[in-house]
């Protein structure tokens, strides 16, 4: 290991904290004088001692570069420097050649480190798989839909990304959760149970009456033939079908009599219309449940009158039951609620389900798995009077090799070069094949043996670890960071085979896998995965919006709002639109469950579409998304600090500095008699405060326009005083809440540039749009190499940013540029 790079070399090797002027006077005079001059004239008076403003305490920052916080400490020096933010317009200021002066040799020192650090382990140390990638490789390698993230522990995210190689530790927890995750896998993988067997069943809701008590009305109990329970449900039958009206477990759309014999993909169809409702859709979701749980499936927008049938295919679990469900139908136009009058009393809208239809399971038999691992070593089905029960399968398949230890060898010979994504190493596979050879030895059968080989490699380091040596990448290394970066899975057949012709290393030839992948339905775990951290989407669920202050929030508004971001990016992706557009866009990708909530009519249906933005309406870019302005708050105020902060960190990628010990929080007032602006007032009094809050708080403000889950408001809701809403939320008046005092969206940039709304704050921002293109560059390239940003990197940063503006400055090209960069093509 390298010894610590000191910022200003001393004559000793220990690292002590030291003043600058302590350094300073180890050092040649002749070539330090000038730094010398430039700390002591413009900088110690205000940083030193415990009054250090901000608490920056320049004077015993430590010079040990090693210390990750004491690099970020000293390149923010050099940043706020070379900005010109320090020292401040009202104090006294160097001239520009002192000040160049001191840049080039922060700059200088910084870069050196880097590099003797790039020398010995690259950009980043070895990176393992996060749980995500595991479960995704795992699935293409084996063909199996096993679901493997959940028993796997948590990774840490560094630099915003759990793709970083520094946050991806081993642990002793993770190399038992790893083990216990690929017996899972291997089990579900060599499954030689019989051909489960595929069948079409329509359910009819009116059949389900069967199950219902002789009472004098249909709105009775349900009874329950599993555990005997009743339930009430609330129901109207007609000549051809079963209107439903509650939103809830027991609203009567329980499929009691339908029951998934296998796991398995399955096809459903269901014929549902929307029944008075003044012809809008009304919303069917289906529900997949043992009992409780409910996992959603599937939502449709239903019209009135006329059925509509929907199909879609889902992965089931054996045992489970289907349920069927309206949305947002619970009230009439008299404000009554379905459960206190009944339905045959209830004027609401509702739906009418006719039938549904589930057909399989869809899955080819012997499962993929099977056949491309054992097929070619004496794969056979067992005749009916051999088949027996083992953990309560009945076993239709048996794999009788001719010479087993002959077959052990070559299938896991063949299954670690596909695992490991590159040539095997001479005898690297010997372990693996030892181990399965020895089990066979000890009678534990073909497949019991090939399963342990199968197991080992699944846990063993060169599966878990990303293969990247310092320096150039090779074949097989680029293609596994693409295939990571651009599906988040291993390199399919073609990609693996351009890596073995070495076309992968020839810029056409990297650029048409780049192209090829980024087209491919394999581009979605890159647009859920990055979007779900870049835009912290992956935390819609961190707050629950208080229902007494916001009560048209439900699930099914907030699976719309991630879909509307993840849509957003697939098409800037997919046309290679302006990377602009993050800020600010004349479009929106929309479904009607949005469209509502943003206020927009002609959007019926529950698919996404672009949408041109009405005249005046304050939408375009993420920062007006719903999605977005809900993880930027809690689920009851909103708060410029937070997202003002979320703004510099995520989206122009100018994180602020953490604040001052002993520095308090800006408390909300709940009642509504104090807005924050006014609270963020007194609290940017103090010195501490005023240097960070002049950067956070202006995007924050701009923001103010829209609540905790994303709608616009011009008045704040409160639960103390205030006048009356009006407003009626599916039939039903909103008394809960009031309306308090008005909204102030203006503000004043750290530069001084006044904005009265979002929407002359978003043109501000453009007008460096070369600043937009370099932050989601930088955030690109964390995701997709595993590491930081490091000083070092600008100079990459600032000719991809400058090649991809001059092509257009779209998103696409924009990756394409990252793709062909040496901070790509290096480890």
């Amino acid at each position: 290991m390298y010894p610590p790079t000191r910022l200003i070399l001393p004559t000793a090797l220990l690292v002590l904290p030291l003043t600058w002027n302590s350094v300073l006077a180890q050092q040649s005079i002749d070539r330090h004088a000038d730094v010398n001059d430039f700390a002591a004239r413009y900088c110690v008076d205000c940083h030193a001692g415990d009054s250090a403003e901000a608490g920056f305490d320049l004077e015993s920052l430590s010079t040990d570069l090693s210390q990750q916080k004491v690099l970020e400490s000293w390149i923010h020096v050099f940043d706020r420097v070379s900005k010109n933010e320090m020292p401040p317009e009202d104090a006294e200021l160097p001239s520009d050649a002192k000040r160049q002066r001191l840049l080039d040799h922060l700059a200088g020192l910084i870069k050196d480190h880097e590099s003797r650090q790039e020398t010995v382990s690259g950009r980043t140390v070895f990176r393992r798989l996060n749980r995500r990638e595991y479960e995704n490789t795992v699935r293409d390698l084996l063909h199996v839909d096993v679901e493997l993230e959940d028993l796997l522990p948590e990774d840490t995210p560094l630099h915003g990304y759990d793709t970083v190689a520094e946050g991806l530790r081993f642990s002793q927890l993770q190399i038992e959760s790893y083990l216990h995750a690929a017996s899972v896998a291997v089990d579900a993988a060599i499954d030689l149970r019989e051909a489960p067997q595929r069948a079409t069943q329509r359910i009819s809701l009116k059949d389900e009456a069967e199950h219902r008590e002789n009472l004098d009305t249909p709105e009775g109990t349900l009874l329950d033939p599993d555990s005997g329970e009743k339930h009430r449900v609330i129901l109207r039958e007609t000549d051809d079908a079963v209107v439903l009206f509650a939103e809830s477990f027991g609203s009567g759309g329980d499929l009691r009599q339908l029951r998934i014999p296998a796991n398995g993909r399955y096809r459903f169809r269901v014929s549902a219309c929307a029944v008075d409702s003044k012809g809008d859709p009304v919303g069917l979701r289906i529900f997949a449940h043992r009992g409780q749980g409910m996992r959603p499936i599937g939502f449709f927008q239903m019209p009135e009158s006329t059925p509509r049938i929907v199909e879609f295919e889902a992965l089931l679990r054996q045992g489970e039951r289907i349920n069927v469900q309206p949305h947002a139908s619970d009230f009439d136009e008299q404000g009554r609620s379905v459960w206190e009058i009944g339905a045959a009393k209830y004027t609401g809208r509702g739906l009418a389900v006719q039938w549904v239809e589930v057909d399989g399971p869809l899955d080819e038999w012997p499962p993929r798995s099977v056949v491309d691992l054992v097929g070619e070593f004496g794969l056979r089905e067992l005749p009916e009077d051999q088949r027996t029960w083992q953990d309560e399968r009945r076993i239709g398949y048996a794999v009788e090799p001719d010479d087993p230890e002959a077959a052990l060898k070559a299938i896991i010979t063949r299954f670690a070069e596909r695992s490991f994504r590159r040539p095997l190493k001479q005898d690297e596979a010997a372990p693996f094949i030892n181990l399965a050879v020895n089990a066979l030895a000890r009678d534990r059968g073909f497949v019991d043996a090939l399963k342990m080989g199968l197991r080992a490699i699944l846990v063993s380091p060169q599966f878990l670890l990303i293969d990247e040596k310092p320096g150039k990448l090779d074949a097989y290394a680029v293609a596994n960071r693409l295939a990571y970066f651009v599906t988040s899975s291993m390199p399919d057949d073609e990609l693996q085979a351009a890596a073995s012709s070495g076309s992968i290393l020839t810029r056409e030839g990297l650029r048409e896998q780049t192209e090829r992948l980024l087209s491919s339905p394999r581009a979605w775990g890159f647009i859920r995965d990055f979007t779900g951290q870049w835009l912290d989407l992956k935390r819609i669920d961190a707050t629950s919006p208080d229902l007494q202050l916001y009560p048209e929030f439900d699930p099914v508004l907030q699976r719309a709002m991630v879909a509307e971001s993840e849509e957003f990016f697939r098409e800037l992706l997919t046309h290679d639109l302006d990377v602009a557009n993050v800020i600010d866009s004349d479009f929106l990708i929309l479904n009607r469950t949005m469209a509502r909530h943003y206020g927009i009519e002609g959007v019926d249906s529950e698919v996404f579409r672009r949408v041109d933005i009405p005249q005046d309406n304050p939408r375009g870019g993420v920062l007006t998304q719903a999605a977005v302005l809900k993880v930027t708050a809690n689920g009851t105020v909103t708060s410029p600090v937070l997202r003002g902060t979320w703004i510099l960190s995520r989206i122009l990628r100018q994180p602020s500095r953490p604040p001052p010990p002993n520095v308090g929080s800006v408390e909300p007032d709940t009642r509504g008699s104090a807005t924050i602006r006014e609270l963020l007032a007194k609290h940017r009094d103090s010195d501490a405060c005023a240097s960070c809050h002049r950067h956070i708080d202006p995007p924050g403000f701009a923001l103010e326009s829209f609540d905790v889950i994303g709608g616009w408001r011009e008045r704040y809701r409160t639960m103390g005083d205030g006048d009356r809403v009006q407003e009626k939320l599916n039939n039903r008046g909103i008394w809960q809440y009031r309306l308090g005092q008005p909204v102030d969206s203006s503000g004043q940039t750290a530069d001084g540039k006044p904005f009265r709304d979002i929407e002359e704050f978003k043109q501000l921002l453009l007008i460096r749009r070369d600043h937009v293109q370099r932050a989601v560059a930088e955030n690109l390239v964390i995701y997709a190499t595993g590491a930081g940003i490091r000083f070092s990197d600008r100079e990459a940063i600032d000719q991809i940013v400058e090649e991809s503006l001059s092509a257009g400055g779209g998103l696409r090209t924009l990756i394409h540029e990252i793709v062909q960069s040496p901070l790509f093509l290096n480890k």
